[in-house]
């Protein structure tokens, strides 16, 4: 994992789980679980509700009426 900097993009990379492969993308927001229950109330699932890493990160993760995992971030 890649923290994102001055003029980069964080990201990362780590073993494929068990079943098909998927890629997750994260959009940075300013309020998490504002976007959260947004996507919720437009046929969404929470798969991680709003989690701190103190310092560090803010983010939750939801799957899409189509079944994407979408994750949101704000950063510290």
């Amino acid at each position: 994992v890649e923290a994102a900097g001055n003029n980069s993009i964080g990201g990362g990379i780590g073993p494929a789980q068990e079943g098909p492969g998927h890629v997750t993308f994260y959009v940075q927001v300013d309020d998490p679980q504002a976007y959260l229950d947004k996507a919720e109330s437009l046929g969404g699932k929470t798969l991680v509700p709003v989690t701190e890493i103190p310092n560090m990160v803010t983010f939750a993760l939801f799957q899409d009426p189509e079944g994407h995992m979408v994750g949101l971030v704000k950063g510290e």
